[in-house]
């Protein structure tokens, strides 16, 4: 894998030591790609010296002033690295950031971006003792909108398959196409998680010619709005913003009551080419009035599967419902939708063909490891009502179209089903987006003992949740009922 290093050239002072940075590093896997965006006469003496050495792994391309978003678009385009790292031309590397960003980016394949931490630097290249300017923690969310936009910082690295899902580098005309970190950063979340990485990778140089000087406060203020406001419309989250200054504040605004004709349902098969149970499940849903067009069969089950499946679909949510299920021709899909008011994700309780709790809503053991909540337990008076749960089950979950586009849809390194619905409910409730288990709405389980893990799996969870075990948390719903030892 290599890391492609982009950097757009304006001012010459420090460009020296910014490629020299570059040629130095301890991995051979990069490329450095440098376009000459309109800049002063000794970027242009310096690159051109560079160019004559004819470096293999060096690429430079030259060109009027365009603003430094669309010189970083431009560079994406015309590079290849499985990785996108932005290299500002008074800044430098330490000699190991590219071994460093590779191994951590292979050891996380479902991060979008990996930001580390970044050490000041003056003119000279001596280490300021100053605080952040920008805290170096996990983004804030309300109502599955980011908070604290400006809350990023380089270096971050970027993967291109998650990259390549966006719109790319924008930024705003009046503001000389500025505002393409903080714009990439917001669609970049999701496509997939942000990973902090607690190391020095990079030294910024603080100096009197470095091109954030040039914008004021106040544009960068409204910059932040504008994107607040951009990306509240293109997730279609129900919210205005309430104030001018982050960390921002959103309401609610009304929305109609979901309707049956407003969901989709994928119904999920055994495997097998056609099954009764299939069958039957489509039937029972065109009984209650579900279109034709409105149920989608998936006769193979797993992440990959159930990301392809809503990846197929347009309405305002999603219902997966396992073929088989007792009880949806006597209206628990109807149930659902009736109980599903303000809801994000919403699924019902489950119980056995004996009236045994098998599942009323995800909860976590001392290991952090997913269990029933209420396995082999009768039912109780908080399991059957409806509650905050840490994940819902698979086997019927009714989902809003914003959270999936939020989160960037289901982890497909998962194997099973199970384990990406999990993860899931996860990132939407990292993102501040409720799950709620509809434990007064009953579903037969007719198999409540098939659940099946991979050990590929369950090593994926850990690695991704284990730092965040606050996510993980218990505490929804009172454990005093439903609980075994």
């Amino acid at each position: 894998m290599r890391i492609s290093i982009e950097t757009p050239v304006f001012k010459g002072a420090f460009l020296e030591r910014c490629i020299d940075s570059v040629l130095t590093q301890s991995s051979p896997d990069w490329h450095l790609s440098l376009l000459w965006d309109g800049g002063d006469a000794l970027s242009r003496q310096t690159l051109e010296r560079l160019e004559r050495q004819n470096h293999p792994q060096v690429s430079i391309t030259y060109s009027e002033n365009r603003g430094i978003a669309r010189a970083r678009h431009s560079l994406t385009d015309a590079s290849e690295g499985e990785f996108i790292l932005p290299l500002d031309d008074d800044d430098v590397l330490p000699f190991h950031a590219v071994e460093r960003f590779l191994s951590i980016g292979q050891e996380k394949p479902w991060a979008s971006v990996l930001r580390a931490k970044r050490i000041f630097i003056d003119e000279e290249g001596k280490v300021v003792h100053t605080p952040p300017w920008f805290p170096f923690e996990a983004r804030n969310y309300q109502h599955g909108m980011v908070t604290d936009v400006f809350n990023h910082s380089q270096p971050y690295l970027i993967r291109r398959a998650a990259y390549d899902k966006t719109d790319g580098w924008e930024g705003f005309p009046d503001f000389q196409h500025a505002g393409e970190d903080c714009d990439i950063y917001l669609k970049l979340e999701e496509q997939g998680t942000i990973e902090l990485v607690d190391e020095t990778l990079y030294y910024y140089r603080i100096n009197s010619e470095r091109a954030s000087l040039v914008l004021t406060d106040e544009a960068a203020f409204e910059m932040w709005r504008r994107l607040a406001d951009k990306t509240i419309e293109r997730l279609g989250l129900p919210l205005s913003r309430i104030n001018d200054r982050q960390p921002f504040e959103y309401k609610r605004t009304e929305r109609p009551a979901l309707q049956l004709s407003d969901i989709d349902f994928v119904v999920v098969g055994d495997g097998k080419e056609t099954t009764l149970a299939t069958r039957r499940t489509t039937s029972a849903l065109r009984k209650l009035g579900v279109a034709e067009d409105a149920i989608l069969t998936v006769q193979r089950s797993g992440a990959t599967h159930l990301e392809d499946a809503f990846a197929n679909t347009d309405r305002a949510a999603v219902c997966f419902i396992e073929a088989g299920l007792d009880g949806v021709d006597g209206g628990q899909v109807r149930g659902l939708v009736d109980g599903f008011s303000g809801a994000e994700l919403a699924g019902p309780r489950f119980e056995t063909l004996d009236g045994f709790v098998a599942n009323a809503g995800g909860t976590f053991d001392a290991e952090g490891d997913p269990v029933f909540r209420g396995a082999g337990a009768l039912t109780a008076a908080d399991l059957s009502q409806p509650h905050p749960v840490g994940w819902l089950s698979e086997r019927l979950v009714l989902i809003r179209r914003e959270v999936w586009k939020a989160v960037g849809g289901f982890d497909t390194g998962y194997a099973l089903d199970r384990s990406a619905m999990i993860d899931f409910c996860l990132r939407a409730r990292q993102r501040d987006f409720a799950c709620l288990c509809l434990g007064n709405l009953c579903v037969v389980d007719p198999n409540p003992d098939a659940t099946s893990e991979d050990p590929c799996d369950r090593l994926r969870f850990h690695e991704k949740w284990d730092a965040l075990p606050a996510i993980r948390q218990s505490d929804f719903a009172s454990s005093e009922a439903g609980d075994t030892e």
